[in-house]
């Protein structure tokens, strides 16, 4: 479980005027990528029914070592299949967002209100035949960070605030299974709700402390550089100052 970070200004809409958002999941569903995820469930398949065939009757150490191999056909295949399509489609998000002067671009997906909707017009670039090339200049500097959440989640502290978080929720849902047994309805709720509480105490005094001082850090750095905003990278698309190596350095 990761921690979960947002540091946001008061007035998003009117302070940052150089953001866009699209569209990733209807993207997505246009023809090529759904010809795409067709084309990688099947081999999926494929290869899950020659994994079964071949650790069959194997030892565990062999069936961790094909396991591996299988893991990394299946990371090669998708990178195979994918990647012409996301660079095609990066360039063309990259492409409009020059073309409209955006320094960031957000997936829509953590918009509220406000940014410019650049979705139609990476699609229709995306329509076009032709390869779409990227443009010549960098984009200009921007006042939304992003970090890399996952490379947060395994720095000491919270990786450890984490595992103990998890490992105390595995130990109450062995207590909530026996619980449960023979109960009526009732009970059953009255003892979901006390699980639901206990594990709400416990992410207060383990994860939250955690997560506070990691957003305080993330609050400095940003204010050092002039930020507005800062995001997960995983809900960056384009632009944006990556902030992640100040927050490490600061949290070491």
């Amino acid at each position: 479980m990761g921690l979960i970070l947002a540091f946001t200004p008061a007035v998003l809409a009117t302070d940052i005027a150089d953001i866009g958002f699209v569209d990733q999941a209807s993207i997505g569903q246009l023809g090529p990528f759904v010809t795409a995820q067709q084309q990688y469930a099947d081999f999926q398949r494929s290869l899950a029914a020659q994994f079964q065939a071949q650790i069959k009757g194997k030892s565990p150490a062999d069936q961790q070592r094909i396991y591996a191999d299988f893991n990394a056909r299946a990371a090669a295949k998708q990178r195979e299949i994918f990647g012409p399509l996301l660079d095609r489609a990066n360039n063309a998000i990259a492409s409009v967002a020059a073309n409209k002067g955006l320094s960031v671009v957000v997936d829509k997906s953590i918009i509220i209100y406000g940014g410019m909707d650049l979705t139609k017009d990476v699609v229709d670039m995306l329509n076009q035949p032709g390869p779409v090339l990227p443009p010549v200049n960098t984009p200009p500097p921007s006042s939304v960070g992003y970090v890399d959440q996952r490379q947060l989640d395994q720095t000491p502290k919270v990786k450890k605030a984490n595992d103990d978080f998890m490992q105390f929720r595995q130990s109450l849902q062995a207590q909530l299974s026996a619980q449960l047994r023979g109960k009526s309805a009732d009970q059953r709720q009255q003892v979901i709700t006390s699980f639901n509480s206990q594990l709400a105490d416990e992410k207060k005094k383990v994860i939250d402390p955690v997560s506070d001082s990691t957003n305080s850090v993330i609050a400095s750095v940003a204010k050092k550089k002039g930020l507005l905003l800062v995001i997960d990278s995983q809900s960056r698309v384009y632009g944006g100052t990556d902030v992640t190596p100040d927050v490490l350095k600061e949290l070491q």
